[in-house]
């Protein structure tokens, strides 16, 4: 953005958008239109829990910041009131947690998104909410490389009580092998 001329407002607040889009591992753009301020807090307080934060930002400054980085949305995406969901981490969480704010929200829609620097659809945004979550994948993976080494003691254990049925029970004056009781 051209300082040229520019109020100094409208400079920080696009140096804000700016950094807010930048180094975010997903950002997903949702028409806003028509919810009200609760059904809004709601949300925030929603994706806070989950890497993400949310940001009304104007349309032009949107394109503006992602043009400057080589990124540009289809037409008609950057139309209507847009909020801008951004965060790191889990992208299958957040897309889950905005995914179904929409369902319950009829009024809010989603508009697209960014992995990284990739442009993705709404439909892309609706797969990525069907992806397990990474610490559901994490747990899995936990529990496939455990599952031999859970085999392996489990056949070890029946094999020593295996041999342990076959010793001579203990009597009161010593054990099976002579020695004394303790």
């Amino acid at each position: 953005m051209s300082n040229q001329k520019k109020r100094p407002e409208v400079v920080a607040i696009y140096t804000e958008v700016a950094e807010f889009l930048a180094g975010k591992e997903f950002s997903f753009l949702l028409n806003f239109g028509g919810l009200t301020v609760a059904q809004i807090s709601d949300l925030r307080r929603q994706l806070a829990g989950k890497g993400a934060k949310m940001m009304v930002i104007k349309n032009s400054f949107i394109a503006k910041a992602l043009g400057e980085r080589g990124i540009t949305f289809p037409e008609g995406v950057l139309s209507g009131p847009t909020a801008v969901i951004a965060g790191q981490g889990d992208i299958a969480d957040a897309a889950k947690t905005v995914v179904d704010f929409v369902k319950k929200n009829e009024k809010a829609s989603i508009k697209g998104g960014l992995m990284a620097d990739t442009v993705i659809t709404e439909a892309q945004v609706g797969t990525l909410s069907e992806l397990i979550s990474l610490a559901a994948q994490q747990a899995r993976l936990l529990g496939t490389l455990q599952a031999p080494a859970s085999k392996m003691a489990r056949v070890l254990q029946a094999k020593v009580d295996k041999e342990g049925e076959g010793a001579a029970p203990a009597s009161a004056e010593g054990n099976a092998d002579g020695t004394p009781a303790a």
